[in-house]
């Protein structure tokens, strides 16, 4: 008996080794059935051209780019057959060091025109399928992708061109291609939408997505198509806004014709008697960007005095770059001859602009000049509380000490002085300690102007007060559209009308008068 339940447990052990055996088999081969799924690809093709060679230069070695020329004109439905040239062409090695989406996607065929209407891309799978199929598909690039539309986007286009999708590059009929029961292959429409704005080529990507587990995705399983642009490029023109140009800033400012729907980008260059960063320089460099879906671009010239003598002139010549225009040509003006006016020809306010320049605690003064007047503006915020004509504690002291310095200056000598007091458009409200903007400007002037006859020694018969209340503001209150601004620009605008002028001029020569209507008993 012993020796039969040995026999029996060693018949039990072959059984199990068996079943292990069956079992691995199995899954060996259900294993095995993964490699053969039937696969699905975005159909494709692969030719070399002249444009092919063009794209892939400086991108791949020299020597690989000439050695496609062998190649040129040849068409390859599928990469297999593809790499396989390439193999004999340039040697394993290097083809596979160069299986690149560079390499691949510059060489398949995968443009389209704008102008076309319509694309068709096919889809397809190695072996019959046995069941309906339904292929989910994504859409990605830079190419602007408007509404799924199946009723608008058909497989002979659009059917119209309604108005709203003029902002888009192309549409689609479907997200979901479907590949039918005993069917190798399909297709879906993508509809280009022929706008007029000059572009660069777009691209559409497309993708499959997930597939049901009976089917896998090939090797091409995304897509890159690019909308290539048929309108002309278009044109710009450029002008200074001053032709005469003091110390200051001056906007350069380029203008394009239609607009378009890439950045361009225009350098500047000068010639004439003037020299770059001496008389003037280019701010942010000399080059204007005029951006997408826009109009107008500008750089600032800023004009530096520095070194201009009495009376002198600059020429300065301004002009596009015409081969160095990206994404446009020249039409209209294309130069502009300016000149640089000499410090000495306007009013000389040197000494007052340095000393505002070294002492920081004038810095909220503004100074500008004319032929024949130094304007100095005081903000009235720095002298006055809200609503008041009381020059601040403390202030004063710093007040008299800027007058003092600015008294007995050379270019000021024998100036004649307005002292102009400036409000904002707020009314005054009933309570207010002056009855309106009127009062209110004219005592913010004669407190200045008493202070400095009284305090600094400024000589009475040189100043004349006024007050404009807010009818002269130095910022406007509507904006380039001619809407009244509001909220922080309409704050900013109050603020800067709020001051307290300094206007020194040169005294008007002597005229000759004559009385017509003499005395009675008059020799």
């Amino acid at each position: 008996m012993f020796g039969e339940k040995k026999k029996t447990s060693v018949e039990t052990k072959w059984i199990v080794t068996f079943a292990d055996l069956i079992t691995l088999l199995f899954c060996f081969f259900v294993y095995l059935s993964l490699f053969n799924k039937p696969q699905v690809d975005l159909k494709t093709g692969f030719r070399v051209n002249e444009e092919t060679k063009k794209s892939l230069t400086g991108r791949l070695p020299e020597e690989l780019v000439n050695s496609l020329d062998s190649m040129e004109g040849e068409f390859h439905e599928f990469r297999d057959t593809f790499e396989a040239r390439l193999e004999e062409l340039i040697g394993q090695k290097n083809t596979s060091l160069y299986k690149t989406p560079i390499l691949i996607e510059s060489v398949a065929e995968g443009k389209v025109d704008e102008f076309a209407g319509v694309m068709k891309v096919e889809l397809m799978i190695n072996e019959k399928v046995e069941a309906d199929l339904r292929i989910p598909l994504f859409f990605a690039g830079n190419a602007r992708r408007g509404p799924v539309d199946p009723e608008l986007c058909t497989n002979d286009g659009l059917t119209s061109n309604p108005e709203e999708i003029q902002e888009f590059d192309y549409i689609v009929g479907t997200e979901v291609a479907m590949i039918l029961e005993g069917e190798q292959t399909s297709f879906f429409p993508i509809c280009l939408i022929n706008d007029d704005l000059y572009e660069s080529a777009e691209e559409i990507m497309v993708q499959i997505g997930k597939l049901r587990g009976d089917v896998e995705r090939g090797n091409f399983v995304s897509r890159s198509i690019f909308i290539q642009d048929d309108e002309p490029l278009p044109t710009v023109s450029f002008e200074i806004e001053r032709r005469d140009l003091f110390k200051g800033i001056s906007n350069v400012t380029a203008s394009i014709s239609p607009i378009s729907g890439v950045r361009t980008e225009i350098p500047l260059s000068v010639a004439g008697t003037a020299k770059e960063n001496m008389d003037f320089k280019f701010r942010e460099g000399g080059i204007i960007n005029i951006y997408t879906y826009t109009e107008k671009g500008t750089v600032e010239l800023e004009i530096i005095q520095d070194d201009i003598p009495m009376y002198a002139t600059r020429t300065l010549v301004v002009q596009m770059e015409d081969d160095s225009i990206k994404n446009a040509e020249i039409g209209g003006v294309s130069r502009q001859v300016n000149t640089i006016i000499g410090a000495q020809e306007m009013k000389d306010c040197s000494g007052i602009n340095r000393f505002l320049r070294e002492n920081q605690a004038f810095s909220s003064f503004e100074l500008n000049a004319s032929k024949s007047r130094c304007i100095l503006s005081l903000p009235s915020g720095f002298l006055f509380p809200s609503g008041g004509a009381t020059i601040k504690r403390g202030i004063e002291q710093q007040l008299e000490t800027f007058l003092g310095e600015i008294r007995d200056r050379y270019e000021l000598e024998g100036d004649a002085i307005r002292v102009d007091g400036h409000t904002d458009d707020v009314p005054l409200n009933k309570k207010a300690r002056f009855r309106n903007n009127w009062e209110l400007s004219t005592l913010r002037a004669t407190t200045v102007a008493t202070l400095m006859m009284e305090k600094v020694g400024f000589k009475p018969e040189r100043i004349a007060i006024s007050g404009y209340a807010d009818t002269r503001p130095k910022t406007p209150y509507l904006g380039d559209n001619g809407i009244r601004k509001r909220g922080i620009d309409l704050i900013n605008a109050r603020k800067a009308n709020r001051r307290v002028e300094l206007i020194f001029t040169r005294p008007a020569q002597k005229e000759r008068t004559r009385r017509f209507f003499p005395e009675p008993n008059a020799g």
